[in-house]
């Protein structure tokens, strides 16, 4: 029997709509606009976090918490 769309590694909504809360929470916390390349950055690293295992909000936002945001230029 062929695999599900999900069981191949489609993000299913309800997935796609954690991880976009995660995601302004931290652009928020970070003055970063979600466009720009360190908001491309951190939407990757929400995104590794997720597909090694991290799925629920609090802990990636507690691993978030941990990195170090990029210095900004004055």
């Amino acid at each position: 029997m062929p695999k599900s769309l999900y069981e191949r590694g489609l993000l299913r909504p309800v997935e796609i709509e954690r991880l976009k809360r995660v995601f302004d929470r931290a652009c928020a916390a970070r003055e970063v606009m979600p466009e720009s390349e360190a908001g491309k950055e951190l939407a990757l690293t929400i995104l590794a976090l997720h597909n090694a295992g991290m799925a629920d909000e609090e802990s990636l936002t507690s691993a978030l918490a941990y990195q170090r945001p990029e210095a900004r230029s004055a």
